[in-house]
């Protein structure tokens, strides 16, 4: 009696890129606190990105297969911390761009974490959604930098 494999499905992978402007103006220490949860759970879910804040507004990249993908973000929309939301990408993607990315915490002071960032992204044979990624991160990266934070999740 022979059996029979289902085929595997490939799971497709999908991205979310948001702004949003926080509701209060977080303190270092809860910054800590809400950056490592969020780096928990989206390595439990197989979700990496990066998470970026400045001065009240928050940028996200996330990545990862649609289903868990959409259904965080359906909960980030729901987050009352925040408003203002605006999606700049939500689309399927072929490869992540921040799948491994090393670095937890981003001092933005430090030109060198600002390089690494880059290199990961703009590439010689960069895709067009590595391009539109590094569009919505740059300017980040070119805002006065006292008060920022962010982890690669």
């Amino acid at each position: 009696m022979a059996i029979f494999k289902l085929p595997q499905i490939n799971k497709m992978l999908h991205v979310v890129c948001y702004i949003s402007n926080s509701i209060y103006l977080w303190s270092p220490k809860e910054l800590d606190r809400f950056f490592k949860y969020v780096q928990q759970e989206n390595d439990r879910k197989n979700i990496s990105g990066i998470l970026l804040y400045n001065d009240g507004t928050f940028v996200q990249v996330l990545e990862g297969e649609a289903n868990e993908i959409n259904a965080l973000f359906t909960s980030i929309m729901r987050d009352r911390r925040h408003n203002h939301l605006t999606i700049m990408m939500d689309r399927s993607i072929e490869e992540r761009i921040f799948g491994g990315y090393e670095t937890r915490s981003i001092s933005f002071g430090d030109v060198q974490e600002v390089k690494k960032i880059k290199s990961r992204i703009l590439l010689p044979r960069a895709s067009q959604y590595t391009k539109s990624v590094w569009a919505v991160l740059s300017p980040f990266f070119s805002l006065r930098q006292i008060g920022m934070k962010g982890y690669g999740v």
